[in-house]
């Protein structure tokens, strides 16, 4: 992907979020409320979101990996996800970066530093590059959160508005295999052909996890994947899912082709 159309997935972002940046939506399953935001629309809420990352990463000895100085202002975020109650308590969140259009872009590239993965990491990310990458980073649940499994799975389920939103066909995450595994049901597959890293130390197994737009119906549970489109229309508009299977019915055509 060049760099004028990743500006140009931005311009698109902003304008496919309704309120200016800002937009949530209700879970009927479990009662909570999700935001879909850039950082400067909702300053106030990105430094909770934030705050809460920074909490739950020290808490797990693993507040490097979050390196909160770096991503503070927002600029390498191009939108945000919140979850909170009814009584607006802060349950968990994630963050999107890209599209990118060069690999080192990712921190990835330093999280396989002197592993025997690396190349096959820089490898799997540039074949993609083209065709859109961006990349889910610093997802956090709130311990405290009545239903932490809700929380996580209403987060996994966000691929189907970010690819609708950004106009790519792939999502890239890295995280210990056992987080992983609980967001496969949403479409996500392991890269197998990238082996796993010790990041951030020795008590961890860093993988790469890949969602395709192409794909995500066929990959995801059944029941994820209704609840992905109801999120994706409740936080879009209806009219994105129709644009988005346009977009990803031409990039499968293209995958075919290829």
């Amino acid at each position: 992907m060049s760099l004028a159309t990743a500006v140009q997935s931005s311009s698109r972002l902003t304008d496919r979020l309704p309120g200016v940046g800002l937009t949530t939506m209700t879970d009927p399953s479990s009662g909570c409320r999700l935001t879909m935001a850039t950082p400067d629309a909702a300053p106030d809420l990105w430094i909770r979101y934030l705050d809460g990352a920074r909490a739950v990463y020290r808490a797990h000895r693993v507040s490097a990996a979050l390196d909160y100085d770096a991503v503070a202002d927002g600029t390498s975020t191009s939108v945000f996800f919140a979850v909170t109650d009814d009584h607006d308590v802060l349950l968990g969140g994630l963050r999107v970066q890209g599209a990118y259009v060069s690999v080192d872009q990712t921190h990835a590239v330093q999280e396989w530093a002197g592993c025997d993965g690396r190349d096959a990491l820089i490898d799997a990310i540039d074949r993609r590059l083209d065709a859109g990458v961006v990349e889910l980073k610093t997802a956090w649940v709130n311990p405290l959160a009545d239903d932490p499994s809700a929380v996580s799975s209403l987060l996994a389920r966000v691929a189907l508005p970010v690819v609708s939103a950004m106009g790519v066909r792939y999502l890239m995450a890295t995280a210990a295999e056992h987080v992983l595994r609980r967001w496969s049901s949403s479409g996500g597959r392991v890269d197998r052909t990238v082996p796993a890293s010790p990041y951030p130390d020795d008590r961890y197994r860093t993988s790469l996890m890949w969602w395709d737009a192409t794909t995500l119906a066929r990959n995801a549970d059944p029941t994820v994947y209704a609840q992905m489109r109801h999120d994706t229309a409740g936080l879009l508009g209806p009219d994105a899912l129709l644009g988005g299977a346009e977009r990803i019915d031409a990039m499968d055509r293209s995958r075919h082709a290829a």
